[in-house]
């Protein structure tokens, strides 16, 4: 069964990102996969300790205790991860941003101590990425698309595909476009079908 986690990073609930990412969600449940939501605005996160100590370098484990704690399985464990935000300052917000820095203990494990910390796949999940912006053009997105790409990388993803959506601002913009919505409907239910199609590649 595949399994597809969903990330909400905006810094409001019921947004333009979390409606197009819960018709994400929505295609990728029709195509059969087993989905989750976690909103990160209702979670207890707090910023990683690495600058200022050596935390997670000898042994990536993270010593924060807080709900991270139950989202490193998730992160690890889901098959395909759908990720949304809107674009603060050309980058994502400082809900999701957090999340990704707490991601350092994944990174070290990863690239310092050589662990493979998705033993259960032969081949990297794939991301989506989600997100708006009040300008159009895709420049607005590229300090965001940076971000992610990295994330992605770090905890073996990779940036697979996007929907990036220009003059979108008001909570509400985004229904008044109901063709983005079935985009993103139609990307959850696509990236599910090819998850299934290749899954006796990516299955150990």
């Amino acid at each position: 069964m595949v399994k597809v986690l969903g990330i909400a990073g905006s810094a409001r609930r019921s947004g333009n990102t979390e409606k197009l990412l819960d018709r994400a969600l929505d295609g990728a449940c029709r195509a059969g996969a087993v989905t989750e939501k976690v909103v990160l605005l209702d979670m207890e996160l707090h910023p990683c300790i690495c600058p200022r100590t050596d935390d997670c370098l000898p042994n990536g484990i993270c010593s924060v205790q807080d709900e991270m704690q139950l989202l490193y399985p998730k992160l690890l464990q889901c098959d395909l991860l759908f990720v949304a935000s809107p674009i603060f300052f050309r980058s994502v917000t400082a809900q999701l941003k957090a999340m990704i820095d707490r991601c350092q203990a994944l990174w070290v494990c990863k690239y310092r101590l050589r662990h493979d910390i998705t033993p259960h796949r032969s081949a990297p999940r794939r991301g989506l990425f989600i997100s708006v912006a009040s300008q159009g053009g895709r420049r607005e997105f590229e300090g965001a698309i940076t971000v992610m790409r990295s994330f992605f990388a770090s905890i073996n993803a990779r940036y697979e595909t996007d929907l990036l959506l220009g003059e979108v601002e008001q909570p509400w913009d985004v229904l008044a476009h109901p063709e983005y919505l079935e985009y993103a409907y139609e990307l959850g239910l696509q990236l599910v079908h090819e998850e299934v199609s290749g899954a006796g590649s990516n299955a150990v």
